[in-house]
């Protein structure tokens, strides 16, 4: 990702029709470092809406609350929109998964779930196994993590390199 290609928040002249399609956005503090990777259906709308979220900051093995910087203001400065042309939030959320993994951002390394190590031919067809037979019988996050990704020898390395990360640099 080229900096010079970063929309600055403040300051800045965009098409609000174009970039509030689908897809997946990427937030970055002052100096243009990634903190943060979602994906929404209206991703200009989920940015702004982080502009009054709290954040929490790592200090030494503790989460101390941050008191004097409040959404994006000081924590977020630049962001990035990638349009993802499906209405499929499964689409978006495997190339947010995908992007994850690769850039490691400071404020999604307590994410739930792991990265999604699927192509985007294993990805739809997961999407159409799970809709011809697993639809009524669990949720779609139920059957891509418990029955697909957890029976893969790449999300179980994955997932304890992960764990291994958390404790040493929290403790715990």
């Amino acid at each position: 990702m080229k900096p010079s290609k970063l929309l600055e928040l403040r300051n800045c002249r965009v098409d609000c029709i174009a970039l509030n399609q689908p897809g997946v956005y990427f937030l970055f503090d002052e100096h243009k470092k990634l903190m943060y990777i979602g994906e929404s259906k209206f991703p200009l709308v989920r940015v702004l809406d982080h502009y009054h979220k709290h954040y929490t900051k790592t200090v030494g093995h503790f989460l101390k609350p941050m008191t004097s910087k409040k959404g994006i203001g000081p924590i977020f400065s630049y962001f990035k929109i990638f349009n993802i042309h499906s209405e499929d939030s499964r689409i978006r959320q495997h190339y947010e998964k995908r992007w994850m993994k690769k850039f490691k951002p400071y404020l999604n390394f307590k994410t739930k779930n792991g990265a999604y190590d699927l192509s985007w031919k294993e990805i739809n067809g997961y999407i159409y196994l799970y809709d011809s037979h697993f639809k009524g019988d669990m949720s779609w996050y139920n059957y891509i993590n418990d029955e697909v990704l957890s029976k893969r020898d790449e999300f179980k390395k994955y997932n304890s390199t992960r764990r291994r990360q958390y404790y040493e640099k929290f403790g715990r």
